[in-house]
């Protein structure tokens, strides 16, 4: 029997993906599904997005392209950030990836030496403790609680903090809670002494309060941003890391390793989605 590693025994199945590969099996069968089980939206990709993706087949837009991604693209999420949170963002600041997971596999490696700690909402998107756990880190979750949305308060999260705390994860508007945290939540947190990793998937998808950005409140943040919900773009694996300047370049070294760049094509389809 081959042994596989210690590592890869610490990632339990994403249950959700488990449920769904199920229903499709359900469905080929000939059985009626509903589908409930992941965060996909129920509208197609939009039409243009279709043209501008075929258009850039048809020219050819199926090489490599820089490790960070295409220098428009990248110049189109600044100008994104600059028109909706008014924040300045260098477009080399900015790593594109096929979807924000791998990036956050990049991001916790980078971060977390073995045994340090990242600072986890509790309940929060399942596959945060899997990805700390690969990067050899410790997850130390928040235990929140439904009269603050399942989201962290600035003195449960200092309560957490120690030698060992080397970020905290956020996530507005929240997955599984659905709840967005307000400009003084997000400038409470961001007063804290640890970097903030935020995680903003969800916004475009806000129903009631304004949706902020960390980088609103402090430099000293990593962004993480995509095309799957808001522009229903789940299956084309597109997203985005923002990090701070001094921390690009380890990132983009990583990133040339074990990713090399995100799909030529699909990029371009992303210059139009913003």
């Amino acid at each position: 029997q081959i042994k596989m590693s210690q590592r890869s025994q610490l990632v339990t199945p994403f249950l959700a993906m488990e449920v769904m590969e199920r229903a499709k099996e359900l469905e080929a069968a000939g059985q009626d599904v509903i589908y409930l089980c992941l965060g996909e939206p129920d509208f197609p990709t939009p039409p243009a997005i279709l043209a501008a993706t075929g258009q850039a087949l048809a020219e050819g837009a199926t090489s490599y392209t820089h490790s960070l991604g295409l220098l428009e693209l990248r110049q189109e999420i600044s100008r994104y950030y600059r028109d909706h949170y008014a924040v300045d963002v260098a477009p080399e600041q900015v790593i594109v990836s096929s979807g924000t997971s791998p990036l956050m596999l990049l991001l916790f490696s980078a971060l977390l030496e073995d045994g340090d700690e990242l600072i986890l909402p509790d309940p929060g998107y399942a596959c945060y403790p899997g990805f700390v756990k690969f990067s050899g880190g410790v997850p130390a979750l928040v235990k929140t609680s439904a009269e603050n949305g399942f989201q962290p308060t600035p003195q449960q999260v200092r309560e957490l903090i120690n030698e060992k705390t080397r970020g905290l994860l956020i996530n507005s508007p929240s997955n599984p809670a659905g709840s967005v945290l307000s400009g003084a939540e997000m400038q409470a947190l961001a007063e804290l002494p640890v970097p903030i990793v935020s995680d903003e998937i969800y916004h475009g998808l806000t129903y009631r309060g304004e949706e902020r950005s960390i980088l609103e409140f402090t430099e000293d943040a990593f962004v993480l941003g995509g095309f799957s919900k808001a522009y229903a773009m789940t299956g084309w694996r597109l997203g985005y890391l923002i990090a701070p300047q001094s921390c690009v370049r380890t990132l983009q070294i990583l990133h040339q390793n074990f990713l090399i760049c995100a799909n030529h094509f699909v990029q371009r389809g992303g210059i139009v989605a913003l």
